[in-house]
């Protein structure tokens, strides 16, 4: 089974993408789902960015839409980090951003999967 990870970009502040990765490798968390299935990570990216999105170019975001539907991952799943802070300091409402790209990789028939660790 072939998977992509998208995170946000502002997390590159602050994460190195180990707890993604070794959720991934130890069929952990988001990806014990998939039990004895063989999976590859076909794809571990970033949105471009809040306010940067670009959705009518065929570099940035579009480039990376576009390479995504390409490798046809079967599931794409997003980090904690796609979610925006509420008040209360919970992560449960999905950046606008982040939801245009799963929206549009949803559209392409590609699974959308909430969570990595």
């Amino acid at each position: 089974m072939k998977i992509a990870i998208l995170r946000c970009l502002h997390s590159n502040d602050v994460c190195a993408g180990a707890a993604c990765l070794r959720a991934f490798n130890n069929k952990t968390a988001s990806f014990a789902q998939y039990g004895e299935e063989p999976l590859e990570l076909v794809a571990y990216f970033s949105c471009d960015g809040c306010g940067k999105v670009a959705f009518d170019c065929e570099r940035g975001m579009a480039g990376k839409i576009e390479t995504i539907k390409r490798l046809a991952p079967d599931a794409v799943h997003y980090g904690v980090c796609t979610k925006m802070k509420t008040a209360n300091g919970e992560r449960n409402k999905i950046c606008p951003n982040i939801q245009r790209i799963l929206d549009e990789l949803q559209a392409s028939g590609i699974k959308v999967v909430d969570g990595t660790h």
